[in-house]
């Protein structure tokens, strides 16, 4: 377990008061907005590459990729009500986009945020601060009821910390739970969470998004609060999805340990959920599998699809699958309607199959 300052009362009533009452007057809202589409520069360089200011496009064949192949899958995807864009990128390079809009119209993550909750708390543990092993109780003096005497940090981010003991069954949230991992954030390294994320994650990746705080600093994982939701671009996203491509490195900068991104996305419990690790879901060949639908079963949850992949699924399809053996990211973003959605995720991994070969 990390060493740390013992909490007194006061100190855990300042955690308090960010987490529940200092996020009351924060409001927010949705819109929308169509754009002409915008072009970037070619780059054919096939070696891995990490986007500057700018993401750099290459042709598709010159990374073993049919532009055929992409433009069917594309067509599949769009076949899903209220798709607003899809993009694909190899080895840090765009191979391929569509948008309804423009490259620069935004949308509202979601639950996609989770993924970026996620890398707060390995940034964390990768610079010594904490441990996703440590006891939760360890960092607040004043036990939660909403989470298990014996839950770890770890716990907390595989959706187990609920059910005394811990671990014993996975009830997937976005309240309290969950944005209680930003305040411990806030604990442990004595910034405040945005101040956190601005200089740790936002500044490094060269994300032009900010994630809205209230007046103290204190940002949300889950959505479940008053404060707005993060919005971004297809093109910003796919920078986080990039990094855990690469296992945490960025360049020449390793901003997660490999510890802490194999832990993310091992099953922490698979008997009860393999289809989930810290904050992203998986598609191990691991125990049992539940989703958010309430559909379950055991082994692989997407039998067609590679056993490595890892994704952030936020509501109304917000969508980014990773494929480390193909060295892939998809994203596409929407809005389509939950009652509609039902089959959009596998039509997602056939459609990237169609591009890597690996569709049934």
């Amino acid at each position: 377990m990390v060493a740390r300052k013992t909490l007194d009362p006061t100190q855990y009533a300042r955690f308090r008061i960010a987490v529940e009452a200092g996020i009351r007057d924060c409001k927010g809202g949705l819109e929308s907005a169509t754009k002409p589409l915008a072009e970037n520069p070619m780059d054919q360089t096939t070696t891995m590459q990490f986007p500057g200011k700018q993401w750099t496009t290459a042709d598709p064949q010159a990374l073993e990729l049919s532009s055929e192949a992409l433009e069917s899958a594309a067509d599949l995807i769009f076949s899903i009500k209220e798709r607003h864009g899809v993009l694909f990128a190899k080895r840090g390079q765009v191979v391929f986009e569509r948008y309804r809009g423009s490259v620069e119209d935004t949308t509202h993550l979601f639950s996609i945020t989770k993924g970026l909750g996620a890398t707060l708390l390995g940034i964390a543990e990768t610079k010594g601060l904490l441990h996703s092993s440590d006891l939760i109780r360890e960092w607040m003096p004043v036990h939660h009821p909403e989470i298990a005497p014996d839950a770890t940090i770890g716990h907390v981010l595989n959706m187990t910390a609920g059910t005394e003991p811990a671990g014993t069954a996975w009830r997937y949230n976005s309240n309290f739970i969950l944005n209680s991992l930003t305040g411990l954030v806030w604990l442990a390294s004595g910034q405040a969470p945005v101040d956190f994320y601005n200089e740790h994650l936002k500044t490094p990746l060269g994300l032009s998004f900010d994630w809205p705080a209230n007046e103290r600093g204190w940002i949300q994982i889950g959505s479940q609060g008053p404060l707005p939701v993060i919005r971004s671009t297809h093109r910003d996203i796919a920078r986080l999805g990039h990094l855990w491509l690469n296992r945490g490195r960025w360049g020449e900068q390793q901003i997660l340990s490999e510890a802490f991104v194999t832990s993310a996305l091992t099953p922490l419990v698979p008997e009860v959920n393999g289809a989930y690790g810290f904050l992203w879901w998986l598609n191990a060949e691991a125990g049992n599998w539940q989703a958010t639908s309430g559909r379950s079963g055991s082994g692989r949850w997407f039998p067609f699809a590679s056993e490595d992949i890892f994704m952030a699924l936020g509501a109304r399809g917000k969508v980014m699958i990773i494929c480390p053996s193909d060295e892939l990211i998809m994203v596409s973003l929407g809005e389509t309607p939950q009652e509609q959605s039902g089959n959009y995720l596998a039509t997602m991994l056939r459609a990237i199959g169609d591009v890597t070969g690996a569709s049934p």
